[in-house]
């Protein structure tokens, strides 16, 4: 799934849902494997009365990935996670199954490890699933009479696990989608959109684009897996995505008054290192047909320094290493903990926001004898993420997922239940519904989540027990449940160290800053590669958090008012353009004198400092570069009023 594009809560919405539930084969085949799954599934726990169906045929959702290697990696954590969950449990329950004092403080710790390590750890998903299935099993001891009932409950939770997981890896080994396939053919279909955008830029969004091409780099580390063979090309493809984004980021640059020919060109050259790539992979594809008319010379910065990205683009399709580019790429440190695991106190305050909303939602139904609204608890540990931005974007489609999937449930347990006779039309209904619900929770960020609630609530209402439900004060109940979760979540994370989404974005945009910096000295042309990768790489982080900081309001206010974020983004992205421009073109005439200027007036930007304005009695530029190294300080000058 793709990311969030920036503009995307500036749009209509029904432009917003039209780009978004858009359909294409693979999203089909998708679409087909989950409602098959979970039909699969509640038949499985139907003929067997595993407990807790809802939550099996909940987690063929949770489980079901894009591609078969990130479904198959998921499946076995979550497995690994559910298996380290009940053997805790086991434990736990020899010294708290009597002990109520001592359950809660364990309850707590749980909660408090599972979402600090996995922000923390290399285990991130299987320790946030251990937890949540460590805490899950402390509260069901208030619901059973005696120990070795409790941990009958506890082994029979593996299986609820299990089943689905065991579902969801045949499927996906029998018909999943192999992350090799759906890599390469993104890749294609993105060179070609990144083609039309240089020949007709009114036909893609830039930003859109950098999305999808951040999210196809990560998608290939999982292709390399898939298929150790193409290791063999993942410098040269790490490469090769880099000077893609970089070409995406100079043609935004591109003047308006560009003539028609010569974007034809520039397109054609993209698609000619397209054929290439394919080429080389064993992919036969016709030939691009080069244009009739010959490029005008460059007039413009742009233009050259996308001529000179275009060269090394067509020697990198072509299996040409540039000169000075060397082989080796860069090792990164590993070890369990993050770097700043135990420095920096965000990890440990975001644990105890949740900790806390967990707690508190835990004793309103605990308190009020409810234990129909247990959603509570359930949804402060899927809701929370790191800026409140993020986690009330998750909580209003959590909302609205649980309304939309509580009104079908609500509509098939009054008008379609009492007129099922066997499993089999049961799971009939179940595909049905989880089809619809799958539609959505494969589009993007967006809204996939409302999908997702729309499955849970519709799975809690109908799949009350083994017989046809027709109670509708359990759906009333759950949907209670979400409601004060999500009632608690805001509370502490508007009250206990609130994080701003758009604070988070403009250090982001300084860390961009910083990293500018270093590109216009960068020693190396592999170092200037890496620098480039992680400023778009950052740019599209903070244009997801610029977005979420919509859902804010004024609930966490910044240090700028927000109404400046859309100007200083645009800013950032002159001025990412203008440096990418100038590194590019700066061998040509160099004046290491006037780069490290610029490098350190962008420098002093990034620490909040006011860079130095350009001296107005300037030479005039006799070249090119010259001409690019104006329009870097020119904005930088801008830059430096804004951010």
């Amino acid at each position: 799934m793709t990311s969030v594009s920036e503009s995307a809560f500036a749009e209509g919405l029904s432009a917003l849902l039209r780009r978004e539930l858009q359909l294409d084969a693979p999203r089909v085949r998708s679409i087909l494997r989950i409602a098959a799954g979970t039909a699969i599934a509640v038949a499985i726990t139907m003929v067997f009365q595993i407990p807790i169906p809802p939550y099996v045929a909940y987690l063929i959702f949770l489980l079901s990935m894009e591609d078969t290697a990130s479904t198959l990696m998921f499946a076995v954590a979550g497995l690994t996670a559910a298996t380290l969950a009940v053997a805790l449990s086991v434990l736990f329950y020899v010294f708290d199954a009597s002990e109520p004092a001592l359950r809660i403080p364990l309850l707590a710790l749980s909660t408090f490890m599972g979402t600090f390590l996995s922000r923390t750890s290399t285990l991130g998903p299987v320790a946030f699933l251990a937890g949540f299935v460590l805490m899950l099993s402390q509260t069901l001891i208030d619901d059973v009479p005696s120990a070795e009932a409790i941990t009958h409950v506890v082994l029979w939770l593996w299986v609820v696990v299990a089943t689905p997981v065991l579902t969801i890896v045949v499927l996906n080994l029998l018909t999943g989608e192999s992350p090799v396939l759906l890599s390469r053919r993104r890749a294609t279909a993105l060179m070609e959109a990144v083609a039309d955008y240089i020949e007709l830029p009114s036909s893609q969004s830039p930003s859109l684009l950098r999305e999808k091409l951040v999210s196809l780099i990560q998608l290939r580390g999982k292709a390399y897996i898939w298929d150790k063979k193409l290791k063999a090309f993942a410098e040269e493809d790490q490469r090769m995505f880099g000077l893609v984004l970089e070409i995406l980021q100079i043609a935004r640059n591109l003047p308006p008054q560009l003539s028609t020919t010569s974007r034809h060109a520039l397109a054609f050259s993209v698609r000619q290192s397209r054929w290439l790539f394919l080429k080389r992979r064993g992919i036969d594809t016709a030939p691009v047909s080069p244009p009739q008319d010959s490029a005008e010379p460059a007039s413009d910065p742009a233009c050259q320094a996308l001529h000179l990205a275009l060269r090394d683009l067509h020697a990198q399709a072509s299996g040409e290493v540039p000169a000075g580019t060397p082989s080796e790429s860069p090792t990164h440190p590993s070890g369990f903990f993050v770097a700043n695991a135990f420095h920096d106190p965000a990890h440990a305050r975001y644990a105890l926001k949740v900790t806390l909303a967990v707690m508190a939602s835990y004793a309103t139904y605990t308190l009020l004898d409810w234990p129909g609204i247990r959603t509570a608890v359930t949804t402060c540990f899927f809701v929370s993420l790191t800026t409140f931005g993020e986690s009330a974007h998750k909580l209003t489609l959590r909302i609205a997922g649980a309304v939309l999937g509580g009104l079908i449930g609500g509509l098939c347990l009054v008008f379609v239940m009492p007129s099922l006779t066997d499993i089999g039309e049961l799971c009939l209904l179940v595909a049905g519904v989880s089809a619809l619900c799958a539609w959505v929770s494969t589009s993007s960020e967006n809204i996939s989540y409302a999908g997702m609630q729309m499955a849970f609530a519709f799975f809690l209402g109908v799949l009350q027990g083994y017989v046809p439900a027709s109670d509708l004060t359990v759906l009333r109940d759950r949907v209670v449940g979400i409601v004060i979760g999500n009632l608690w979540i805001s509370v502490f994370f508007t009250s206990l160290w609130p994080v701003s989404a758009l604070q988070q974005a403009r250090k982001l945009w300084s860390s961009s800053l910083e990293r500018l910096s270093a590109l216009l000295v960068a020693p190396t042309a592999q170092t200037a590669t890496q620098l480039r990768l992680d400023v778009t790489t950052k740019a599209r982080q903070a244009a997801l958090l610029k977005s979420r900081s919509a859902f804010e309001g004024q609930w966490v206010p910044g240090s700028r008012p927000p109404d400046t974020a859309d100007s200083e983004a645009a800013a950032m992205d002159r001025l990412t353009s203008s440096a990418f421009i100038v590194q590019r073109l700066q061998s040509e005439h160099p004046k290491p004198n006037a780069d490290l200027e610029a490098s350190q007036r962008l420098l002093w930007l990034s620490k909040g400092a006011p860079a130095e304005a350009m001296h107005p009695d300037a030479p005039s530029p006799t070249s090119l570069v010259d001409l690019a190294r104006l329009h870097l300080n020119q904005e930088i000058d801008h830059a430096s009023r804004l951010l």
